[in-house]
């Protein structure tokens, strides 16, 4: 018990140490702080004004608005805005809060996984064992910053337990009274859409690696219902699906079926310092995960379907998608190219070493895990110390938050180039920086103009005029007379396309026909859903009591 204690104390410390600060993005640390910053800020600051999902933000890309939530799943910010709302707090205090709070939910999601296989001590240490992990401890919430992805981290382990509700529900007997064969596909469709609304790279890893761990545990019958569970899960999810896939050629996101894979795939490139310490954590959690497979393989069988051979499906299938092995899935599967990073399949290391390690606990000496664990705990600690001499010599790891915010603002990164649209991406707008010449003068719009919320009021105007925001087909404007139509300039701005004079125009972003149609689609799938679960519960026949008769 002793050796429990003493890891969970370990990734309480770690996961707590993200809530101290956010760090400054340097050479080495921190490369999307920038973004969840801001991102958090403007998603508090419409959650104030009553819209909880603003898809397009007015105040990003310096004032000029982008296309953040039509594509970037939101659901991790909800938790984040969440807290600053319950809390109070300040955006670098909510965002570190709820980064902390997500590394040590994914400890109490792989227990709670673990716990149907093992004691619940072997279990919570497994859980905590696998939290130590260079690429969930040191990578995502310090290297790179990754709020999106260590959210989704936390939610893998419940993919896992519904993929094992299903095949165990597929192994039942069929059609029985009480029998729960339905149970499993809602549940995996209900982890599949929320891994979508959180982190879609993770989604889609785990759309390629969940048929191949249901496959390992339960056998082929379970992999194809994991596939229609997945693909219900896509369907749940159409409220954000469907508009970011509909909207594509509208986004700037022509580029994100793009060829960078191929410098981040281990063995397809020389590395690079920046590569280093993911490569790293990614080879330690696989060499620790090949030693505990092998050590738990001399007293357990492998070859049947079961947890045992499920662990090492996922261990080495996670690890392959990351290096040049599977070369060939990356140049004929175009929605692998979508993820950018192989390595980010390193996070499904997590819970196959977690699982060796519950595993293998009863059958370790005593105390060898938890010696195991404390070098792996310092590991992090040890690099991100090593990692802090290589960022920017002119900045501080960490400021405080007003600064920190202040930072935020003025640098280029805190705004993804993914998020401009395709008409000012064309135009050049991708390259902005603050305090640096704009590739065109903004437009100054007519006078008593005033801002809202979600788009402009103009009192009056003669003839076209522009907005000082980027165009997008969200964009819709009318005035007493009826709708006036908009364009995008020359410079990809949005322009006024009016043939007549306008008198108290509304210039709003509209919610498209691709959002009602998704949410359409969620919310008959997710009515569908419901039935199929109700219907598997077990229930009872009501039996007439003897000497009562109906009558």
């Amino acid at each position: 018990m002793r050796e429990t204690i003493g890891l969970l104390v370990l990734v309480g410390l770690l996961a707590l140490g993200s809530a101290l600060a956010v760090p400054v993005v340097g050479k080495m640390l921190g490369r999307d702080a920038d973004f969840a910053l801001l991102t958090l800020q403007m998603l508090s600051a419409a959650w104030a004004e009553g819209t909880y999902w603003p898809r397009w933000l007015m105040d990003s890309n310096f004032g000029l608005g982008g296309t953040t939530f039509y594509s970037y799943p939101p659901l991790a910010f909800w938790a984040a805005a969440g807290v600053a709302a319950t809390t109070g707090a300040g955006t670098p205090e909510s965002l570190g809060l709820a980064m902390a709070g997500w590394r040590l939910l994914s400890v109490v999601t792989a227990a709670l996984w673990l716990r149907r296989h093992v004691p619940a001590r072997a279990a919570w240490a497994g859980a905590a064992f696998g939290a130590l992990l260079p690429y969930g401890a040191l990578v995502d919430p310090w290297v790179r910053f990754a709020y999106s992805e260590t959210a989704a981290i936390a939610l893998l382990p419940l993919l896992l337990m519904a993929l094992e509700d299903l095949a165990d529900g597929d192994a039942a007997r069929k059609g029985g009274p009480g029998s729960r064969t339905g149970a499993g596909i809602p549940l995996v469709a209900l982890a599949y859409a929320a891994l979508a609304l959180t982190n879609l790279p993770l989604c889609t890893f785990a759309a390629h690696l969940g048929p191949i761990y249901a496959w390992a545990y339960g056998g082929r019958r379970a992999a194809l219902h994991s596939l229609l569970g997945g693909a219900l899960g896509a369907a749940l999810a159409a409220a954000f699906l469907l508009p970011a896939i509909g909207l594509l050629r509208q986004s700037n996101s022509a580029e994100m079926f793009n060829p960078s894979w191929r410098e981040n795939l281990l063995g397809y490139t020389a590395p690079e310092a920046r590569l280093l310490p993911i490569w790293g954590g990614g080879l330690i959690a696989f060499g620790c995960g090949l030693w505990l497979w092998r050590r738990a393989a001399r007293t357990s069988g492998w070859r049947q379907p079961g947890l045992m051979r499920a662990l090492p499906a996922l261990l080495l299938g996670s690890f392959a998608l990351g290096c040049v092995l599977t070369l060939p899935l990356w140049l004929a599967m175009p929605q692998l190219t979508a993820v950018e990073h192989p390595w980010r399949s390193y996070a499904f290391l997590t819970p196959a070493v977690s699982g060796f390690a519950a595993l293998m606990l009863r059958g370790l000496p005593r105390g060898l895990l938890f010696g195991l664990g404390v070098p792996l705990a310092l590991l992090p600690v040890a690099l991100l110390a090593a990692l802090g001499g290589f960022g920017h010599p002119h900045w501080p790891l960490f400021l405080p938050a007003e600064q920190r915010m202040d930072f935020a603002r003025g640098y280029s990164g805190a705004y993804s180039w993914e998020h401009v649209p395709a008409a000012a991406a064309a135009a050049g707008w991708t390259g902005i920086t603050a305090g640096a010449a704009d590739p065109y003068p903004r437009p100054v719009p007519p006078p008593g103009t005033l801002r809202l919320s979600d788009g402009y009021h103009v009192p009056a105007a003669e003839g076209p005029f522009s907005l000082p925001q980027f165009y997008f087909p969200a964009w819709a404007a009318h005035d007493a007379q009826g709708p006036v139509a908009l364009r995008a300039n020359s410079e990809g701005l949005l322009e006024v396309a009016a043939d007549r004079p306008v008198r108290d125009l509304v210039v709003r972003i509209r919610t498209t026909s691709w959002e009602r149609a998704g949410w359409a689609i969620s919310g008959a799938t997710a009515a569908g859903l419901l039935v199929m679960l109700l219907r598997s519960l077990p229930y009872r026949r009501v039996r007439p009591r003897p000497g009562i008769q109906n009558v």
